[in-house]
């Protein structure tokens, strides 16, 4: 009830305040800052994806700022010892002004990153971007298969889609969906959401398809355990996949030592409100947690 109220009460919380509990799920302001969070998670047997924080730009000029970022950090990536792997949102790069320019400029990134042999995964958004996002990344990966999307399990859609992509070999990370949407297009009951979850995860194994498995709940892991485990699944063909900065590393680690390779989501930049915003909803216990030793340190 506490980590609870914390949160309600965030909006009206110093900044200040706000960033001090984002600085778990944000690698840093800048690429240098991220990029040694990754190395870092290297060393510990982790891989990881960067992504720079912002979306929903509404203008041509915020789309061209956005897509100098990714190409600069193309460049640093690809001189850099980490995975070369990076997840972008369509909408930073000017999705909600117009699908022809998102898809212009996130083809001048794909182009960039098919030369330095980095993987790219659009990002899934809020339902009005479904549609248009899946277009984009069938579009890109007939010249450059190394790069995904993302379905999200909540979406009735998301079954249909999922056959879809995985009958022509496409690369899906799943999640559960984090955006608000309206019961007529998405299931609202946790059971629902997780029975559908494990659907789509079996048509993916069963197209022999690659997956990431992108999950903090403990019976998604538990039950995908079993499900790699009954259909024999090759330890190539999947990953785990987990937010920066979410309270279940001893999980992840126990999954690596188990053999199973496990991604961490690495978000930067100074965009940092809104995304630590719904982290913090999705996980009450931190704002809680990190509000405790603020008192304890100043006690």
């Amino acid at each position: 009830m506490f980590n609870k109220l914390v949160v309600a009460l965030m909006p009206l919380a110093p900044r200040a305040i706000v960033k001090m509990i984002s600085k778990r799920y944000i690698a840093g302001m800048d690429a240098a800052a991220a990029i040694a969070k990754c190395q870092d998670l290297k060393d510990s047997g982790f891989l990881t994806t960067m992504d720079i924080l912002g979306e929903a730009v509404t203008t041509e000029t915020q789309a061209a700022e956005a897509l100098d970022s990714y190409l600069a950090l193309i460049s640093e990536v690809s001189q850099s010892g980490i995975e070369k792997n990076i997840s972008l949102k369509p909408t930073a790069l000017g999705l909600a002004v117009s699908e022809e320019l998102a898809l212009q400029n996130i083809s001048s990134i794909v182009t960039k990153a098919k030369q330095a042999g980095i993987f790219i995964r659009l990002d899934m958004e809020d339902s009005p971007y479904t549609s248009k996002t899946l277009r984009m990344y069938e579009q890109l990966r007939a010249d450059y298969p190394h790069m995904g999307t993302v379905i999200q399990a909540y979406m009735h859609r998301s079954l249909d889609d999922v056959k879809s992509i995985a009958a022509h070999g496409g690369n899906l990370r799943i999640c559960k969906g984090i955006y608000k949407e309206s019961p007529k297009i998405a299931y609202q009951d946790k059971n629902e959401i997780r029975e559908n979850y494990l659907k789509l995860l079996a048509t993916m194994f069963s197209n022999n398809a690659y997956v990431g498995i992108a999950t903090h709940d403990h019976y998604l892991i538990d039950q995908s355990l079993q499900m790699i485990e009954d259909m024999d699944i090759a330890a190539d063909r999947y990953e785990f996949q987990a937010l920066l900065g979410v309270p279940i590393v001893d999980r992840l680690t126990e999954l690596i030592h188990d053999n199973h390779r496990v991604r961490i989501y690495v978000p930067f930049g100074v965009d940092w409100y809104a995304y630590s915003s719904r982290r913090l909803k999705e996980n009450p216990d931190i704002a809680g947690y990190v509000l405790k030793n603020i008192f304890q340190w100043a006690s």
